[in-house]
């Protein structure tokens, strides 16, 4: 009798060992199918959102810059405009010492109208 009851309880921690054993595994592998479910769904939202990008390039406009960016703008017109904007040191010195002048002849003449 104790060996049959010993057998019986052996065979019982046998079988709740593999229930839990088969819950563990279903656990796992329902956690990883999900999380790679995830994982690809996300990848999936990326690769359309890319897709749509693609689909949405302007050919033409994107030459027509692409051409742009090949043949800058006459060197003539550059220089001009950098004259424009700046100018030499000598220049400056002149227009510096013209103001001067300016200032210093009003206040001459403010003090002379006194």
């Amino acid at each position: 009798m104790d060996a049959t009851r010993t057998t019986r309880q052996l065979e019982e921690t046998i079988d709740n060992f593999e229930k839990q054993k088969i819950k563990d595994i279903k656990n796992i592998f329902s956690e990883f199918i999900t999380i790679e479910m995830l994982f690809h769904g996300k990848a999936l939202e990326i690769y359309t959102a890319a897709y749509q990008n693609i689909q949405n390039i302007d050919e033409n406009e994107d030459l027509e810059v692409f051409r742009s960016s090949l043949y800058p703008p006459d060197y003539q017109s550059r220089l001009d405009i950098v004259r424009a904007i700046s100018k030499s040191p000598l220049q400056r010195t002149g227009s510096l010492k013209s103001s001067l002048k300016t200032v210093q002849v009003r206040k001459f003449k403010c003090q002379i109208t006194v």
